[in-house]
């Protein structure tokens, strides 16, 4: 249950508690249980009404055993509450007060869950099956009692409401013979006469002005003769001779075509019959000359809220002047959405200003459902003593053609400004979906539109698919917020075009649905999804094909060809930027791909020697640190190609690089230098780290093993020469890296002369000091 149940029910009201506790009581006593109440929930509360053998008024839903019987709207009967897996660990069965036997039933007021109703014990209980069946009962004659209470609660409201209300209330009935028998107590302030005590004594006519009681004796005989609804205005006699306006609106109750009884409501009416005597004879005189100006007139009663109006207004709006309604909600209702706060802004303004007018142009719905401009110059002509506005007067006339006019130009003028902003977004950016993004606004307003969403045509596993590059956020579950989730990271695709966003693309051709239910292609919206009112799609096309969509929906009026024509240069525009986007895309992944082979050895994917150089100057150059650098050459290379043949030496090449690749760190580097040639970069400090990343490569590629036409290739070896270098406070940028290769070289040089298939680390001497490269560490054979 929700709190709009509590507040419907009237639940929170001290009568349920006081009248329903001695009955919780006696129900306590008849199963012989220390406890049981009356549980009312909404969706976080049990809220405790009435009660026995408890001091709680209230208790968290979820932690409550109760809950079970509301979710399940079913009796629950637990024996034993520690034994059941449900119960064992609520609050209320692990500590005080100990519950060791529950037993529960929904409650329900008109067939609504407003709670449950149980028996509790602190020591288990078994219930036979006429005890459970007797305990469903008084949950449902507790539901009955509370209905009941709840008709009183209301019952009282509309005697309380009626009494202080300045219309009265009269019934009579018919047989055998028409006879007063119910007056509300307030009818003796209203008419201003004593009430006898036996309404069946107060005849009505007795005390209406003589000349009107043919009026009310009419309305009767009317009643008599089978009509449900009547009104009749009289006088009543007052003291001091005088005589005061009422008004009756009766109602008859027949039973089988037979009248039995007569209910009236009456009215004070003397203001309104004054008026309506003064007004009518102004306006008479002004009727002709009003009508004979073109101009619509209009005349509002603002106390009695009576708005008259001319024939004019009604052809205007193609309404019969008989179908008219003289409330000014009738003709607020006319109004256009858009322009209804601005309308009702003017006319507050002006009845509270002593000089204030109403000076407006707005739309107003015609009987065919069209929406005309009107123009409206009004202004309050009288006023009361208070100062308050009692009558409002103004003139209407018809500009639709001249604003739409105006208004189509101003459009076409937001609209080539909007596909110039369009433009200029997508060249700065040369991001689609943030360029979509930003336009996106705009066109819904440009649409007059509450939402929609731009696509552009991709493909996905071949099928083809519907890219969202801008969407309206409607999001309403969390499933639905997952996806424009997604839209935001540019993953959100439309894949199902069987439906009728869809249609726009399979027909290649604008969709117009202004009854989306009704239209061939509609599969419905989504469960929570803002109800389609009405739905514009629009192809964008490029060579007469689709490259993606516009779709739009709920506008305030229908969509129509004018909409599709408006909106067409954007399609056109934006057909032409989906296509610069994509040159732009493929010249960026051309600039990618070059970039990329002209610093990538082709042969074993590994960064190629320029872009290794490159690479390792410009980090040390922004470290002063000691790094390591490292040659590691390939140990018998040309005998292994002229053994085995040069694939299986491409084969060796490659398979030396994924060892190193894979053996150094996330901040390390990999180069082929050329040949057999390798570069290793180690971006650290310590030595002693450098040394056992290079030991792993040598092991690793010890254990490397081919398959050959000349048979199984193996001990494969390197040899590594390597040396620790920083830039020193006077190197000259261009030579220290040199320098530094030079020194691995040298140490590469010693371990091939003394066996190969070994590390060597070079050892700095006193003249590379000069030079600008300094060092500190000692060299160590293996």
């Amino acid at each position: 249950m929700n709190q709009a149940l509590i507040e419907k029910y009237r639940l929170h009201r001290q009568e349920y508690e006081t009248q329903l506790t001695q009955y919780v009581q006696s129900i306590a006593e008849l199963f012989d249980v220390p406890v049981a109440f009356l549980g009312l929930s909404d969706n976080e509360t049990l809220w405790i009404k009435a009660k026995c053998g408890t001091e709680a008024t209230e208790a968290p839903l979820k932690q409550a055993i109760c809950h079970l019987v509301i979710d399940s709207n079913d009796l629950i009967y637990i024996e034993d509450t520690q034994k059941d897996p449900r119960t064992q660990k609520m609050p209320a069965v692990a500590g005080s007060p100990f519950v060791r036997f529950y037993a529960g039933v929904p409650v329900k007021i008109n067939n609504d869950l407003v709670g449950s109703f149980c028996i509790i014990d602190v020591k288990p209980r078994q219930l036979s099956s006429k005890e459970l069946r007797a305990l469903h009962n008084f949950g449902t004659h507790l539901g009955q009692h509370c209905e009941l209470i709840f008709k009183h609660l209301s019952s009282e409201d509309e005697h309380e409401l009626l009494n202080n209300s300045p219309a009265a209330l009269i019934r009579w009935q018919v047989r055998p013979s028409l006879s007063v028998s119910y007056l509300s107590p307030n009818l003796t302030k209203l008419l201003g006469v004593a009430l006898p005590e036996d309404a069946s004594l107060f005849k009505l006519e007795d005390v209406i002005y003589h000349d009107d009681t043919d009026h009310f004796l009419f309305t009767v005989r009317n009643h008599q003769q089978g009509a449900e609804i009547c009104e009749c205005d009289f006088r009543i006699k007052m003291p001091g001779n005088r005589s005061v306006w009422y008004k009756l609106v009766s109602r008859a109750i027949f039973d089988n075509e037979n009248l039995i009884a007569i209910q009236g409501l009456l009215l004070n009416n003397t203001e309104q019959k004054y008026l309506e005597n003064r007004i009518l004879d102004t306006n008479e005189r002004m009727r002709l000359l009003l009508e004979a100006s073109g101009l619509g007139t209009s005349d509002w009663d603002i106390e009695n809220d009576t708005l008259r109006v001319n024939n004019r207004i009604c052809h205007m709006l193609k309404l019969h002047p008989d179908s008219v309604d003289t409330q000014s909600m009738f003709w607020m209702q006319l109004v256009h959405p858009a322009d209804k706060d601005r309308l009702i802004s003017q006319i507050g303004n002006s009845l509270k200003e002593p000089n204030g007018v109403v000076d407006i142009e707005y739309r107003l719905r015609n009987a065919e459902g069209q929406y005309l401009w009107i123009e409206t110059y009004g202004k309050v002509v009288t006023r009361n003593e208070m100062g308050r506005a009692t009558r409002f007067a103004a003139t209407h006339r018809n500009i639709t053609e001249k604003k739409l006019a105006e208004l189509h130009a101003d459009k076409q003028r937001r609209l080539l400004g909007f596909i110039n902003h369009a433009q200029n977004l997508f060249v700065a950016q040369k991001d689609l979906q943030l360029a979509c993004e930003q336009i996106f606004p705009e066109l819904i307003d440009l649409a007059e539109s509450a939402y929609g969403f731009i696509g552009k045509m991709e493909t996905e596993d071949g099928v083809p698919c519907l890219q969202i590059y801008a969407i309206s956020d409607v999001s309403w579950s969390e499933s639905s917020k997952a996806e424009y989730k997604k839209f935001k990271k540019g993953e959100l695709r439309f894949t199902n075009l069987s439906n009728l966003f869809g249609h726009v693309v399979t027909s290649n051709a604008p969709v117009i649905a202004n009854k989306p239910m009704m239209h061939k292609a509609s599969k419905g919206t989504p469960a929570g999804h803002p109800v389609l009112k009405r739905f514009l799609g629009l192809p964008i096309q490029r060579e007469n094909k689709v490259v993606g969509m516009i779709g739009l929906a709920n506008k305030l009026e229908d969509y129509s060809q004018k909409d599709v024509e408006f909106l067409t240069p954007l399609t056109e525009t934006l057909a032409y930027l989906f296509k610069a986007v994509e040159v732009e895309q493929a010249r960026y992944e051309a600039e990618e791909r070059l970039s990329y082979l002209a610093a990538t050895d082709p042969l074993t994917g590994l960064m190629n020697r320029r872009a290794y150089f490159d690479k390792i100057q410009q980090f040390a150059a922004e470290n002063n640190e000691p790094h390591c650098l490292a040659i590691v050459d390939i140990d018998n290379f040309k005998t292994l190609n002229d053994t085995y043949g040069h694939p299986v030496g491409d084969q060796v090449l490659r398979a030396v690089a994924k060892v190193m690749q894979h053996n150094i760190r996330n901040n390390d580097m990999v180069s082929r230098l050329g040949g057999e040639e390798f570069g290793i970069y180690i971006d650290t400090k310590d030595n002693a780290v450098c040394h056992q990343i290079l030991q792993t490569i040598l092991e690793k590629i010890k254990q490397l093993s081919f398959d050959t036409d000349q048979g199984q290739l193996n001990n494969v070896t390197v040899s590594i020469g390597a040396t620790m270098f920083k830039k020193g406070p006077h190197a000259i940028d261009t030579t220290y890296f040199d320098i530094a290769m030079k020194q691995a070289d040298q140490a590469l040089y010693e371990v091939k002369r003394n066996g190969k298939a070994n590390i060597n680390w070079f050892s700095p001497s006193n003249a590379l000091k000069k030079e600008g490269v300094i060092t500190d560490f000692k060299s160590e054979g293996n």
